[in-house]
């Protein structure tokens, strides 16, 4: 662990504090949340808590991810309100209930992570942490087009498979926020597809 990554971790600890939110680091490398799904990290503004599973090699990435989720919520930004709801409705929908809407609520889902993924991308180039930061938009764009997949495929992605893990789809993705990102194009669609997410 760098010495900045320790910084920023006591940094994160200390707003989680100034916040009242408890900051939990966990030595595993996944976190195992309701209906069986699996992530690598959450922040959960009605208990409030920001949890993220340490024992992998991206987890400073997860570490400002989940953080800036906090920002959003401390900001009160729209999207944070709105997403309450949505991201309520979203995992009915994937537990197998028919909600009206639903593409509303994944695009409300969707662009709260887009803007979370500006937040860490500015975050990472402020602390001078030691990420890729080419790499991690990649990433980033993959997993904000999982939500539109998500209205294809009603499933979550596998621990194993997920979309900001596989490197073919990381690979077909920009460096830069510059996709449309209000709809899948098809050439995205298929390689979501062949990959199996």
């Amino acid at each position: 662990m760098t010495q900045k990554e320790k910084n920023f971790i006591e940094f994160v600890k200390h707003q989680c504090f100034e916040y009242g939110v408890k900051c939990r680091l966990k030595n595993v490398k996944y976190l195992k949340l309701s209906g069986n799904i699996k992530c690598s990290g959450y922040f959960d503004s009605e208990l409030p808590e920001l949890v993220v599973a340490i024992n992998r090699k991206d987890w400073i990435e997860i570490l400002v991810h989940e953080y800036c989720h906090l920002t959003q919520w401390v900001e009160k930004i729209p999207l944070w309100d709105k997403s309450a709801t949505s991201l309520a409705k979203v995992d009915d929908w994937l537990g197998g209930q028919e909600v009206r809407g639903i593409s509303r609520h994944l695009g409300i889902a969707r662009d709260l992570e887009l803007d979370n993924e500006k937040r860490a991308v500015a975050l990472i180039q402020e602390w001078g942490l030691k990420v890729d930061v080419e790499h991690y938009i990649r990433k980033a764009n993959a997993y904000v087009q999982f939500y539109n997949y998500m209205g294809i495929s009603r499933r979550w992605s596998k621990p194993g498979n997920s979309p900001y893990s596989n490197e073919n789809i990381i690979n077909e993705m920009p460096d830069k926020f510059n996709m449309n990102y209000k709809k899948m194009s098809k050439k995205v669609e298929n390689v979501f597809k062949r990959e199996n997410i």
